[in-house]
């Protein structure tokens, strides 16, 4: 939808809306009412493209959004720790079982942890990779969406 012309029946400007956010006196096919906060008149200048909301509307749902990616954030950063601990226990073990300490500890006397403590240490650090490149690609999402929130507080 380009431009409207002015017509000359629109002399007055009573018979023009004004935007209740920049107080530009626009026409009212050019102005449109938020279906989320029944906000409105508003000019085109405060919507979102590509969406009927207005830009405050569409900047609350993105702050909400970043919130939550941000608790996921803080989740996988606990998981990773919990990761960590788990490849120390079985790191002390296996350093336990290569000092000889296993004729001492009973848990270290039995023959198939003794056998497989090492591919059992593989897991938590396989995992970790998993969640180091996840958490990655998660800052990654959640500078994206600072960035979208900083172009949506400009046209509010």
């Amino acid at each position: 939808m380009g431009k409207l012309e002015l017509r000359e029946d629109f002399v007055e400007k009573k018979d023009l809306t004004r935007c209740l956010v920049c107080d530009v006196y626009v026409h009212p096919e050019e102005s449109f009412v938020c279906p989320k906060c029944r906000k409105g008149p508003l000019c085109r200048k405060h919507r979102v493209p590509g969406r009927a909301e207005c830009a405050s509307c569409v900047f609350d749902v993105r702050k909400k959004e970043l919130a939550a990616l941000a608790g996921q954030e803080v989740s996988i950063r606990q998981f990773l720790r919990f990761l960590q601990f788990i490849f120390l226990v079985f790191a002390v073990f296996f350093i336990s079982l290569k000092f000889g300490l296993g004729e001492y500890i009973e848990i270290l006397r039995d023959p198939m942890l003794a056998k497989y403590l090492l591919y059992l240490g593989i897991v938590p650090v396989i995992g970790y990779v998993l969640f180091a490149v996840i958490l990655y690609n998660q800052r990654n999402k959640i500078a994206d969406a600072e960035l979208q929130i900083k172009k949506l507080d400009n046209r509010r």
